[in-house]
């Protein structure tokens, strides 16, 4: 190529040059999305690791749930235990998983991986011990409906430990309290300790106030049994105690309804004729004297009661509709109070 082809009108021409790239405006809307996936994934690894559980500090941890806790306290003190990072971690999932109510005992935290497997011990996992309360008036039978419900000791299991040597029931002697028993554990501890504790709570005097009745100490127990299921008010024991003393004392029938409902269901509290002719040892409206057993476990101030009922001329008394009772010496007295109280006065 020569000098006038590199040349047009004595001008040299000059190479363009490359075009720049053109710069990318990021829109308003597009930052907000870029910081919304931000957050979002931030929120997501700090979910993580707020709902990260670890072992607790110690191998044999515990956590403990008593009558009316929150998953709120119970929270507290899984973070206070070291397994999380947040007081409040297991509360927030517990409300995510919509779980339900707490039961009462001690749970075991070792074996605890993860914040599922701890939201599933407390919700439906089973307490090492529960508390179990026992109603004051509550026969053997009901007691061992009662431990399986809410301790998962079989039924079965805990009439035959409520068993004696001879076949029959310790009924009277399983005192009704608040017992903490192993989940599921063996049913023998449970009522050994229920005799003892009635062992520990007899008036000091007992023996020598069934003996100043002429009564076993196990027929004064029959005595507290009754009253327990006679009278629902405290202050009307001793005065029922004392009319089954007085009967007894006069050779009359007792004719308790407590204890021929020991064999035979009422109808709202009442028999039929024909049923109060029940040929039963419990039914005390046609066999003389006590019944041959306690019919149910009775209460403290029911023994109490039957320790020390007063001395009354009082042969008769009546449940009112409001559960007070109201006594009378002569059956007349009585009739005029069935009158009264049975058709609605108070």
């Amino acid at each position: 190529m020569d000098e006038e082809q590199e040349s047009i009108q004595g001008q040299t021409v000059e190479p363009s040059p490359a075009p720049r790239p053109r710069r990318s405006r990021i829109t308003p809307a597009r930052l907000v999305a870029i910081l919304l996936v931000a957050a979002v994934i931030a929120g997501a690894v700090g979910w993580q690791e707020v709902m990260q559980v670890v072992p607790p500090r110690q191998q044999d941890a515990y956590v403990d749930v008593g009558e009316g806790d929150s998953i709120a306290m119970v929270s507290q003190r899984v973070y206070e235990l070291g397994m999380t990072s947040n007081p409040q971690a297991l509360r927030w999932y517990w409300r995510i998983r919509s779980g339900g109510s707490l039961r009462e005992g001690r749970y075991v935290l070792a074996g605890i991986l993860g914040m599922e497997a701890l939201y599933q011990l407390f919700a439906s996992g089973s307490p090492l011990t529960v508390r179990v309360t026992l109603p004051e008036g509550y026969t053997v039978a009901q007691m061992a409906v009662r431990f399986e419900e809410e301790a998962g000791i079989p039924e079965a299991d805990f009439m035959k430990a409520a068993t004696d040597s001879s076949g029959g029931l310790l009924e009277g002697h399983l005192f009704p309290d608040t017992y903490e028993v192993l989940y599921a554990g063996d049913a023998d501890p449970v009522v050994a300790r229920m005799v003892e504790r009635l062992a520990s709570v007899l008036p000091a005097d007992w023996s020598a106030q069934a003996a100043k009745r002429k009564l076993t100490t196990e027929q004064l127990l029959t005595v507290a049994s009754i009253v327990e299921r006679e009278a629902k008010e405290d202050a009307d024991r001793p005065l029922v105690a004392s009319v089954i003393f007085n009967r007894l004392a006069d050779d009359m029938l007792l004719q308790m309804d407590a204890t021929l409902g020991y064999v035979l269901p009422s109808h709202d509290g009442f028999y039929t004729y024909a049923e109060l002719k029940t040929d039963s040892p419990y039914n005390t409206y046609v066999h003389p004297g006590l019944p041959p057993t306690p019919i149910c476990n009775p209460g403290l101030p029911s023994l109490q009661a039957a320790a020390h009922a007063p001395a009354t001329a009082y042969y008769y008394f009546l449940a009112k509709p409001d559960g007070h009772c109201v006594f009378a010496t002569t059956f007349a007295e009585h009739q005029r109070n069935m009158r009264l109280y049975l058709s609605g006065g108070h």
